[in-house]
């Protein structure tokens, strides 16, 4: 088990591991932001990832955000996997309670989103949101 090494933060552990996943797929990013949670973002054309950290919770999540002329669809990964039939709530790791739990659930939506990214990028993206309950935020 690895130890959290001074100057790791969130947002470089999220860099470190998403990064070449965002590079290949051509997101942009990333831009630091929040003002209540920490987060993260990269984005490609209407598709944005926005990585966020509740320190209450100790919980990492992860929107998955469509651009539509009404607004935003957005939802979040864990909530893409089981509504998309893909597998449990609980495939997804979300718990952040300690360092080690973080990089895991990092490693855990890396993964959903890589495979998840297809179906979120192509013709179908806003189907593939509104089959899983995504909200529209205006």
């Amino acid at each position: 088990m690895s130890r959290r090494a001074k100057g790791d933060t969130f947002e470089s552990e999220v860099e470190r591991q998403f990064g070449p996943v965002a590079a290949r797929f051509g997101l942009t990013g990333p831009t630091a932001g929040g003002f209540v949670l920490p987060t993260v973002a990269w984005a490609a054309g209407t598709l944005a990832y926005t990585w966020m950290l509740d320190d209450e919770d100790q919980a990492v999540m992860v929107s998955a955000g469509l651009d539509v002329p009404e607004g935003r669809l957005a939802t979040f990964v864990a909530d893409l996997v089981p509504a998309l039939g893909l597998g449990k709530p609980q495939d997804v790791r979300t718990s952040a309670r300690t360092w080690h739990s973080l990089r895991q659930a990092v490693a855990s939506h890396v993964e959903w989103i890589a495979r998840l990214h297809p179906d979120l990028s192509g013709d179908d993206a806003r189907a593939t949101l509104e089959r899983a309950a995504a909200r529209l935020r205006r």
